[in-house]
């Protein structure tokens, strides 16, 4: 069992490693779409801010092993309590998420997941960073990371 949940794990890894999800409006520009895209998550941080709950999981008791002498008299020796687990999470991440997407939507936007091209792709085109969103041709489009906040989206021709 422990096998196939660090199988899935790895899977779940592999899939979201393969492409990128943005916000996407065509014909806006990437730095609209950022700038948005933080007004947004200052709306939602504002309607559902930061909620920390702590939940103390207590510790597992373990027995002490049992001892026993020559004779067969044997006696168990105390045992020990493991240490507390604490999980503190954010009880309104959710909310907030789904208030950003949510803004984003009422501003035009739509997530979508692009693959990322291939390095025979990215080997034939010009490197640059797109800085107004193309109409995309469904399923023929693919991206290139290029740093951390940009991209490069690439319009892939043939059928």
């Amino acid at each position: 069992m422990h096998m196939r949940l660090k199988a899935a794990a790895a899977l779940a890894l592999l899939i979201a490693g393969c492409s990128e999800t943005i916000y996407y409006q065509a014909g806006a520009t990437t730095a609209s779409a950022r700038a948005d895209e933080v007004a947004c998550g200052r709306i939602a941080l504002a309607q559902a801010p930061v909620a920390r709950e702590r939940e103390i999981i207590p510790g597992e008791y373990v027995p002490g092993p049992v001892i026993c002498d020559a004779n067969n008299n044997c006696r168990r020796t105390p045992g020990r309590r493991l240490p507390p687990r604490v999980i503190v999470r954010d009880v309104n991440e959710e909310l907030r998420r789904l208030i950003g997407r949510q803004c984003m939507a009422e501003r035009g936007y739509e997530r979508v997941s692009l693959p990322y091209c291939s390095e025979a792709v990215a080997a034939q085109v010009t490197p640059a960073v797109t800085r107004r969103m193309p109409a995309l041709t469904t399923g023929r489009a693919c991206i290139i990371k290029r740093g951390v906040d940009s991209y490069q989206i690439v319009q892939l021709s043939g059928g």
